[in-house]
């Protein structure tokens, strides 16, 4: 059952932009299930750390932006008159001239595709850091390092 859950998860993650709080419920509901596969009850009670660690596995949020990441890479790596990557670069193009509606700004896609880069320290704010971030792309083995699991899951 969790591998079922961890395919759906992974196979579907690169195109979620779901918001935090979701996202958040989603690694609880990973790690009651986690516990429960390793008859881990209440007086017993671990750090979420310690059960990742126990369990060889990482949180279902982290997988998410991995798959996001390397989908990504992928749009980046495409010729540039594929539908995905003209929908980026207008996504770049129309960030900065374009006003958004009224209200809350709606997580979408290329929003937490720029909170993925910013957690890697890198921008998508012009055609410019889209043309950098396409160089660095190209190099696949280079665009697969820079992604890693250094965080703390609390």
């Amino acid at each position: 059952k969790q591998w079922y859950q961890r395919r759906v998860a992974i196979t579907a993650g690169g195109s979620w932009s779901a918001p935090q709080c979701v996202m958040e419920k989603l690694n609880t509901l990973h790690r009651k299930h986690l516990r429960h596969i390793c008859n881990i009850r209440w007086p017993g009670v671990i750090k979420n750390k310690e059960l990742y660690r126990r369990c060889d596995t990482i949180p279902i949020t982290e997988r998410v932006r991995k798959a996001r990441w390397t989908l990504l890479g992928h749009i980046l790596r495409m010729d540039d008159n594929c539908a995905p990557s003209l929908a980026l670069r207008y996504a770049v193009d129309s960030s900065n001239s374009l006003r958004g509606r009224r209200g809350r700004p709606r997580t979408n896609l290329f929003s937490s595709i720029q909170a993925d880069l910013k957690f890697l320290d890198l921008r998508l704010n012009s055609i410019d850091d889209l043309s950098n971030l396409k160089t660095v792309a190209y190099d696949r083995a280079n665009w697969r390092n820079m992604f890693s699991y250094n965080i703390d899951f609390d």
